[in-house]
């Protein structure tokens, strides 16, 4: 069995550093406890007040004779562009991969690669995109997708991309085709 240690007669006793004193119990780092707040909660509910987390809720409100989104509009009206299968392609990747702004970095040679067609089709179908103003290229490998095509109508993200490339997509509207009847040829 050890010996405990012992001190030598020649050295001070010196008395051990204590913690600092706890908090008081109504305090902790300029935040009320949970029982506070509780009782808190408690009076604001006995004078008849209501507490949330949640914004306030805004009116529904639309504009106009239909109520669907531009987006929702492009989707259904698609077929009146007769895109190619390729340029259907590509676009389904343009709208899976951009990021916030609706930027897609890609290269022409990649989507080639990833679809198994030549480079020059995904230069045909990218073109066709960007004469319907689906996609427009802001720099070298980089596309900017339509925001009133990407994203759902209202989100906050369409709301403050359109805001910020508003004279941009004045430049690039989307106009649905017309479709001719067989009959009236």
């Amino acid at each position: 069995m050890a010996q405990p240690l012992r001190r030598s007669a020649g050295t001070p006793a010196t008395t051990p550093r204590l913690a600092p004193a706890p908090p008081p119990a109504d305090a902790f780092n300029g935040m009320e406890t949970a029982q506070q707040l509780v009782k808190g909660l408690s009076a604001l509910a006995k004078r008849g007040g209501t507490f949330t987390t949640k914004d306030p809720v805004k009116p529904y409100v639309f504009y106009g004779k239909q109520h669907l989104s531009v987006s929702q509009v492009i989707e259904d009206n698609l077929w009146k562009f007769d895109l190619s299968a390729t340029s259907r392609n590509v676009l389904d990747y343009l709208k899976t991969h951009h990021d916030q702004q609706g930027l897609v970095k890609m290269t022409q040679s990649n989507l080639a690669a990833k679809y198994g067609c030549s480079q020059s089709k995904i230069s045909r179908a990218v073109s066709q995109l960007s004469h319907h103003n689906f996609t427009w290229r802001e720099q070298r490998g980089v596309y900017r997708l339509n925001p009133l095509y990407a994203y759902r109508w209202g989100s906050e993200k369409q709301l403050r991309l359109v805001k910020s490339l508003k004279n941009t997509l004045v430049e690039h509207e989307i106009t649905i085709p017309t479709v001719r009847n067989e009959a009236t040829r």
